[in-house]
């Protein structure tokens, strides 16, 4: 008897539901599972505080399973980053028409972006996104797996060939699955806050390497900026008891006046920072993507631009198989997420340990290659293709085109 569904997702979240969208507009037969209580119709105020850059690659992601539309009224461009190195001489001035680009990239709230998201995937399935919902475990058979799940209504069973785990850093289905981890602790916390500056540059975002981590401003339109610190731990919680002023003023030493004064705090959020890399991405009949395959530190914003490509990929694999649970094509696409995860899991994790250094031979080096980013060409050039995320989506795209 064929399974009741093609695709079991566990986990509503960014990339959980733009997997959603995406095998849905395919025609396969989709179930979401989500613990979380279903959201409010409309985004809650100061719900989720981060604003996530979304590259030209995340895009043409979006706008390819038909979500950008209903994003892009939301999305604020970003045609110019502007990198330094606290206490360093020089930056890296990252242009978009260096690349022959429109633009960088985008910055949009998460909470807006997630909304979107859900809309699209709620027109796709219908009933068939489940809040509250707990994934109790799973059992493999030879042509399908059974998913256990407890909801409002109490115990239920969920026939499909292919269980897909995107629920998070701290993903149950992983575990279930007895994949292991590499994981690292920074032993940093990202502290996040709206704030409003006096000489907005409303296309250009900010990233500033320090001793005690990244610190970045992101603009959303207008004078509306979030601000992302990386401090370490004793830092981050002293940095969310100071008062409002307090916390303003340590924010301008710590970035400078670039864009004049910073004013206008709004709430703050902490998140603790973590590398997490699964040592395998597939079982039988069943794959994890996003948070669930890897957690990256926050600089570059690379996180969710990674798992928009877990995405995209995926739905490239399953879209040459009848079968969405075949294993040869499981093993495929794990193999081919492997360079990108592996780059990119390397690039942040070098970058967040680099610019913490207090080495001299760490220091003379990083400022060097700054130097040579800026001024070289053929590297500036480089450096954008990978930022953007086109040489990944090229590379896929080639190796899909090949008999």
């Amino acid at each position: 008897m064929r399974p009741e569904f093609d695709c079991v997702i566990v986990g509503a979240g960014l990339v959980g539901t733009a997997t959603a969208t995406a095998l849905s507009r395919q025609g396969l037969r989709i179930a979401v599972i989500e613990k979380r209580s279903r959201p409010a119709d409309r985004p809650a105020v100061n719900s989720d505080l981060r604003a996530l850059v979304l590259s030209v690659a995340s895009q043409r992601i979006l706008a390819h399973i038909g979500v950008w539309d209903r994003l892009s009224a939301h999305a604020n461009r970003i045609r110019h980053i502007h990198v330094t190195d606290r206490g360093g001489f020089g930056a890296v001035r990252l242009d978009a028409g260096e690349a022959g680009l429109d633009v960088l990239g985008w910055a949009c709230p998460a909470e807006v972006l997630l909304h979107e998201l859900l809309g699209a995937a709620r027109d796709h399935l219908g009933e068939d996104l489940s809040w509250s919902t707990e994934f109790d475990g799973f059992d493999i058979h030879s042509d399908h797996v059974t998913v256990n799940a407890t909801g409002r209504n109490g115990a239920s069973i969920l026939s499909t060939r292919l269980l897909i785990g995107a629920d998070g850093s701290d993903s149950d289905v992983r575990g279930a699955l007895g994949i292991d981890i590499d994981a690292f602790d920074y032993a940093q916390a990202a502290i996040v806050a709206n704030v409003e500056v006096e000489c907005p540059r409303e296309d250009t975002a900010y990233e500033r390497f320090t001793r005690q981590g990244p610190l970045a401003m992101i603009p959303l339109g207008g004078r509306r900026y979030v601000s992302v610190q990386c401090l370490d731990l004793a830092s981050g919680a002293a940095a969310l008891e100071l008062a409002d002023d307090a916390y303003l003023a340590q924010l301008q030493r710590r970035f400078g006046w670039r864009l004049g004064e910073i004013a206008d705090l709004g709430a703050r959020r902490s998140h603790a920072l973590w590398r997490r890399r699964a040592r395998s991405l597939d079982a039988p009949r069943a794959v994890i993507i996003g948070n669930a395959a890897n957690t990256v530190h926050p600089n570059a914003a690379q996180g969710l631009n990674l798992g928009l490509r877990d995405v995209s990929a995926l739905a490239l694999a399953l879209s040459a198989r009848p079968d969405p649970g075949d294993s040869l094509m499981l093993q495929t696409y794990a193999r081919s997420r492997k360079a990108d995860h592996a780059r990119t899991s390397f690039l942040t994790d070098l970058l967040a340990k680099t610019f913490r250094s207090s080495s001299l031979a760490v220091t003379t080096g990083r400022r060097v290659a700054m130097a040579a980013a800026e001024f070289v060409p053929v590297l500036k050039h480089r450096l954008i293709t990978e930022a953007t995320g086109l040489t990944v989506l090229a590379r896929e795209a080639g190796t899909a085109r090949r008999p």
